[in-house]
């Protein structure tokens, strides 16, 4: 269609915003922290793990309140799902990399991937690169030893490693549609 850009071009005037699949589905949602049933939201893992759960628990009685009032009585869970951003995606050949799928999550002094008190290795949930930020952002399971902020971590990818940072645990944007500016 030869008018087709003049086309997009007016109909962006009047104030579309341009989001496809790929922006809802992935990229806007990682840099808004949004968990992914199936994806980031698991069986395995409880709505506190998550960051999901409701500040209260209904006073009704439904199947399953004895093992969420029990989860909520620990003093921590024992893992949390975090943001955690790439600080450099080149392989080992210089290569930029744009990882996706599911890529372990290491502890950068052992090379080992992270296992929680319930047995569970970390792994990047959702993984995907940031437009907003200029970065590759994953969602991926931490033990909780490991859940702090700014901790330096990495993933394996196809035979190589990539530090990662942990930007968030629990929910925390990484950009603000609102002001269409990163997190400070």
């Amino acid at each position: 269609m030869e008018d087709g850009l003049a086309l997009w071009d007016a109909v962006y005037a009047q104030g579309v915003t341009p989001v496809g699949i790929e922006t809802y589905a992935n990229s806007r949602r990682l840099e808004k922290s949004l968990r992914l049933q199936n994806a980031d939201i698991l069986t395995e893992y409880n709505l506190l793990e998550v960051d999901l759960a409701r500040p209260k628990v209904k006073a009704a009685e439904f199947f399953g309140k004895d093992a969420l009032l029990a989860q909520r009585e620990r003093e921590h869970q024992p893992a949390y799902l975090c943001t955690l951003v790439m600080q450099e995606n080149v392989d080992s050949n210089g290569v930029a990399r744009y990882p996706v799928g599911n890529c372990p999550i290491l502890d950068p002094a052992t090379g080992e991937a992270l296992i929680d008190s319930e047995g569970r290795r970390s792994y990047t949930t959702s993984i995907v690169y940031g437009p907003s930020i200029g970065k590759n952002i994953a969602l991926g399971y931490l033990p909780y030893e490991y859940c702090e902020k700014g901790r330096e971590l990495e993933i394996e990818y196809f035979g190589d490693n990539y530090k990662v940072t942990v930007e968030a645990v629990g929910y925390g944007a990484l950009y603000d549609p609102e002001n269409g500016k990163p997190r400070s």
